[in-house]
């Protein structure tokens, strides 16, 4: 089976519109959710997200193409935009437009997969209300193509010239793991060398605050946005929606090493499954999380020395996720942290971000920490890295993903040899 590694990330946040600010202020514990700047929130239970500040679309679009992609394209488009760059600066032979007009087997051979958990909430939003309000000829003609969550990777090949496969992932806020794991597939099958992961999401919008709000699944402490998202914590009372984006490029590892490229780590394992238990409700005792860990796992044959968990903030995730962690490891687990504390939940682009984090993590030795520890829940007793960073030696890391439908990813990346 070939061996798969990353050679180039890139990520947008709540705290920065690249990988390298980003990375800085989640280790320093910053936190990016504030009030809700995009739209009014007055009659709104939930006011704070973690929302993406100072972002100009036409850094990514030619100014007359913006109107015909939703934000979490542009966001998508900015992200793997960083990750080929990314790659280009640390590579001996770069992965420039140029280059692949000139050698056109390459973008044949690389290809895209992309993730979003719902798309163009904000265009379905505003086209309905265009509808119902003054009728069907008021609707957008970029409407569809710009909700559409595989347009994501449609646009990224189209700006980079990318011609090999090119799939989506839709599995709610396992979509960007899955997303890695389907481009590892592919390239372990040979069908491509290289794959662009790409998830996005971009739902902070009327429709999308409402109705998680109405689910009971956010956090209310619109009083303290900074100390909302809490995660492992005695006192959290829900997640905060965050929007942003993720991108790696995965790649076959001799073709990585041919070319000179920097490797930031090898994808040694990943598992998948499914809880069947509840449409929103992870199963009790994590054991379908259980299962994708193990698989993870026993794939790797190593013990990780870090673990991004996807870590909510919600009380059944923060619970289940811990007593599936004791049980996979034999309660003698790694240390762990979520860092939805600093740029919440990003939903379907969660996955692609948490590895980007966990691959920096590894490559500059420190563990990031899990903010807003300020009360022990005795259910919830792991090393949760509280609150500040920790310097260490980090050889192989691993990252959880669980979706609402019950939809579980876990991945792990080990220092390449």
């Amino acid at each position: 089976m070939r061996r798969v590694v990353v050679t180039g990330v890139g990520m947008v946040n709540a705290l920065g519109l690249n990988k390298d600010i980003s990375f800085d202020k989640i280790v320093g514990g910053n936190c990016g959710i504030r009030n809700i700047e995009s739209f009014d929130t007055t009659d709104f239970p939930v006011q704070i997200a973690g929302e993406v500040i100072g972002f100009d679309p036409e850094t990514v679009l030619d100014p007359k193409e913006v109107k015909k992609a939703h934000r979490f394209i542009q966001l998508g488009l900015l992200a793997a935009k960083g990750a080929l760059q990314d790659d280009m600066q640390h590579s001996q032979q770069s992965l420039t437009n140029s280059s692949l007009e000139v050698l056109p087997d390459i973008s044949y051979r690389f290809g895209i997969s992309s993730a979003s958990g719902i798309g163009g909430l904000e265009n379905i939003q505003d086209n309905s209300i265009a509808w119902h309000t003054k009728g069907a000829r008021r609707i957008s003609p970029f409407f569809i193509p710009s909700a559409l969550v595989n347009m994501l990777g449609g646009f990224v090949s189209i700006a980079h010239r990318v011609k090999g496969p090119n799939i989506s992932s839709v599995t709610a806020c396992a979509a960007g793991t899955h997303a890695i794991i389907e481009a590892a597939k592919t390239i372990m099958l040979n069908c491509a060398d290289r794959m662009l992961v790409v998830g996005a999401e971009s739902s902070v919008c009327e429709i999308g605050v409402g109705g998680f709000a109405a689910m009971k699944a956010l956090s209310t402490r619109n009083d303290s946005p900074q100390t909302a998202s809490r995660p492992f914590d005695k006192k959290r009372d829900g997640f905060v929606m965050g929007e942003g984006a993720g991108a790696l490029i995965l790649e076959d590892y001799d073709s990585a090493k041919a070319r000179g490229a920097y490797i930031y780590g090898e994808l040694c394992g990943f598992g998948e499954s499914c809880d069947a238990n509840h449409i929103t409700t992870p199963a009790p005792e994590g054991e379908g999380a259980y299962r994708a860990m193990k698989q993870a796992l026993d794939m790797a044959g190593i013990r990780p020395d870090y673990i991004n968990a996807h870590g909510t903030s919600t009380y059944y995730n923060d619970l289940f996720e811990t007593q599936a962690l004791k049980k996979v490891f034999n309660n003698n687990v790694p240390p762990v942290s979520s860092t939805k504390g600093q740029i919440g939940h990003c939903l379907g682009a969660a996955g692609a971000i948490e590895a980007v984090i966990s691959l920096m993590a590894m490559q500059n030795g420190i563990m990031p920490p899990t903010i807003n520890q300020e009360e022990k829940d005795e259910m919830c007793d792991l090393d949760y890295i509280p609150n500040v960073a920790r310097k260490s030696e980090i050889t192989s890391v691993m990252s959880n993903s669980f979706g609402f439908g019950g939809t579980n990813g876990v991945v792990i990346f080990k220092k390449c040899e």
